[in-house]
């Protein structure tokens, strides 16, 4: 027969293992949530980056930093 300190002590190390276990997958899921979130971000920064070059801004658009009246300005 297992005396009181033998059952605590198998007690503990069994949930040590189970609270191991489960920290250690919840990290796994974690990073990996982490990952897709990244992953689907830049893949929106890539896409919206391909869509600006694809579609070259027309004409009046762009923002002419030149002075027409040839006056200089400070």
């Amino acid at each position: 027969m297992r005396t009181i300190d033998e059952i605590v002590a198998a007690t503990l190390k069994s949930t040590e293992s189970a609270l191991r276990e489960a920290f250690e997958a919840g990290r796994a899921h974690t990073a990996t949530a982490l990952k897709a979130k990244m992953a689907a971000f830049f893949e929106g920064l890539i896409s919206e980056a391909e869509g600006n070059i694809a579609a070259p801004p027309s004409e009046g658009s762009h923002h002419d930093d030149h002075i027409s009246d040839g006056q200089h300005h400070e």
